[in-house]
């Protein structure tokens, strides 16, 4: 069971106690400690099974040293009743494996400590039970420096003075005329409201790690009545007492809290149970609206599950290897399209019509612009047919004009009435495309022709991919389609039969059941793995293979029939 312990104290030398003693005894090592002359060594401490010290980058190399950077600590701290570091005990999850919980441990210090300045020294322990009726306690510890270590390679300032002033922005005296202050942290490292932010961190990395191994334990950093549980604290029970259970001997506060936590056990295993519940049963409706609503995946399955489905093995020889090719093609059709669906992350008939819309707005433009290139390739054609037809028309425009009399000018004019007014448009038409010498550009409109011809058949050649591309997409999208309609008609259809029609509904085998018998009869394993139900039953199978006889002697039927008029009619022609 998950269970959550964050807590922090000063390592205080008012207390008698010694920042290097602390380091010594997390790490298990033995370290000399030079401020009091003394060894401590705890390298018989067993359990122990991971330590580092974490740095900013701009501390220097000898702080990763444990020995170095305690003595020093201890050392640049001048008074007699001066707090030396933080002591964390954070506990790690006996769900998670050594290797998970060492990883969560580093991650959380590197983001929450060493991110804000601090050196940290750090030590997982493994924390076996004395007794198998006991749970292991996994945990770390973690020593920070008090005093920070500033970017210039110094120890720097703990606290800063903050004056009190009065009314009129004096300083207010004390009754010894000093100046009254109040000493703040340069750091905030011990702001109540950081503590609740750490402890809110570790909850959220511990919690991520168990959703992201599908885990339903769940740790909470807030107490029980913040909650709303209604679980029964434990009694403190100090150092005293804990010597004296750990000596074997019985106390009165040991077994109340045994008690307690007994009772709080059953009452939190019974509350995760109710939640794993909860959590089923949501999987559960989860899955029966997956079903009900398949994916695209699921969908494409089906239509080539139900478009290869096969039937009674056909008489003709040829009629069944057409089949089977048919049934090789769908596979690799259906492979194409899986693949498709994979690289380009497509996962939802949403992203499918999306897909859709883009290559539609590439097409578009490329067919747009083909369009454009095709509008100005006939315009220059119109304009060169009216150039050819001044040229050939141009003697019957010189014999009308060489004409003097009016009356044989007419005469000649109704008479060539046609040609002699399209001439008169194409001039019309042609004059505003004249070059700068009053000639038509036939060169220019001709080099200008063959580069509309090559720019509309590089737009067809880039154009190509997208529009191929795009009826494979419209084609897996109309697959689908098909599947969820044919899904819908059966689920309509069986809820609307009884389940004795249901039964006696006659099912043939699929092509690859078919295909399976066939190895399984090589191996001499076919009696021992039926097809399908209805071979189960030996009445159903009589049945199946009365139907499949009568199938092929409809078939066989039908090809000598054909066969027959086919010969008929060729004898007829070579008549």
């Amino acid at each position: 069971m998950a269970l959550y312990h964050f807590s922090v104290r000063n390592v205080s030398r008012g207390k008698g106690q010694m920042v290097v003693a602390s380091a010594a005894y997390i790490s298990g090592q033995r370290i000399f400690d030079s401020y009091y002359n003394k060894i401590h060594d705890y390298t018989s401490k067993s359990g122990v099974i991971f330590t580092e010290i974490l740095t900013p980058e701009y501390v220097p190399e000898r702080l990763t040293d444990r020995e170095t950077l305690w003595n020093e600590v201890e050392h640049v701290e001048r008074n007699n009743k001066a707090q030396l570091a933080y002591s964390f005990d954070i506990a790690l999850q006996n769900e998670l494996t050594l290797e998970e919980n060492i990883r969560l441990a580093k991650e959380f210090c590197q983001e929450q400590f060493v991110a804000r300045g601090m050196i940290v020294d750090l030590a997982v322990h493994e924390g076996k039970a004395e007794n198998e009726e006991e749970p292991d306690n996994p945990h770390f510890h973690v020593l920070v420096p008090i005093r920070p270590f500033t970017e210039e390679g110094i120890w720097g300032n703990k606290q800063r003075r903050e004056y009190i002033l009065d009314e009129d922005g004096n300083r207010v005296k004390d009754t010894k005329g000093k100046d009254m202050f109040n000493a703040v942290s340069t750091t905030g490292w011990n702001d109540p409201e950081l503590l609740k932010e750490w402890r809110r961190a570790w909850t959220e990395k511990v919690n991520g790690k168990f959703r992201e191994c599908h885990m339903a334990s769940r740790i909470d950093h807030r107490s029980y009545k913040e909650q709303g549980i209604d679980l029964i604290p434990t009694i403190h029970e100090g150092y005293e007492v804990r010597a004296m259970e750990k000596k074997g001997i019985k106390t009165v506060i040991g077994e109340l809290n045994r008690a307690i936590r007994q009772f709080n056990q059953m009452f939190i295993s019974l509350k995760e149970s109710i939640q794993w519940m909860k959590t089923a049963y949501e999987e559960m409706k989860a899955e029966l609206d997956r079903r009900q609503n398949p994916t695209l995946l699921e969908s494409l399955q089906d239509y080539y599950d139900k478009k290869t489905q096969g039937r009674p093995p056909l008489p003709n020889f040829y009629a069944e290897m057409k089949q089977r090719g048919k049934n090789l093609s769908n596979l690799q059709e259906f492979a194409k399209s899986i693949s498709y669906l994979q690289t380009h992350q497509i996962e939802t008939m949403d992203d499918l019509q999306e897909r859709i819309e883009e290559l539609n707005g590439v097409v578009s433009v490329s067919k747009k612009e083909i369009s454009e290139k095709r509008k100005q390739l006939k315009e220059l054609e119109n304009l060169e047919k009216m150039a050819e037809v001044i040229k050939t028309n141009q003697p019957l425009i010189d014999e009308y004009n060489h004409f003097y009399f009016q009356k044989r000018r007419e005469r000649y004019y109704q008479q060539h009435k046609k040609e002699i007014n399209y001439y008169r448009k194409c001039e019309r038409e042609l004059k505003q495309h004249l070059d700068k010498n009053g000639k038509v550009p036939t060169a220019r409109w001709k080099r200008e022709k063959e580069e509309l011809q090559a720019g509309i058949e590089e737009l067809k050649a880039d154009n190509q991919p997208y529009q191929e591309e795009l009826t494979f997409v419209k084609k897996v999208q109309s697959c689908a389609d098909i599947a969820r309609r044919d899904r819908e008609m059966a689920e309509a259809d069986t809820s609307g039969r009884s389940e004795e029609k249901r039964e006696k509904q006659v099912k043939f085998p699929t092509f690859y059941t078919v295909q399976a018998k066939e190895i399984l009869e090589e191996n001499g394993k076919a009696e021992q793995q039926p097809l399908n139900q209805s071979e189960q039953n030996p009445e159903k199978k009589t049945s199946l293979l009365r139907k499949l006889d009568e199938k092929k002697k409809e078939c066989a039927e039908r090809d000598a029939k054909q066969q027959a008029v086919k010969k008929k009619r060729n004898y007829d022609m070579s008549l």
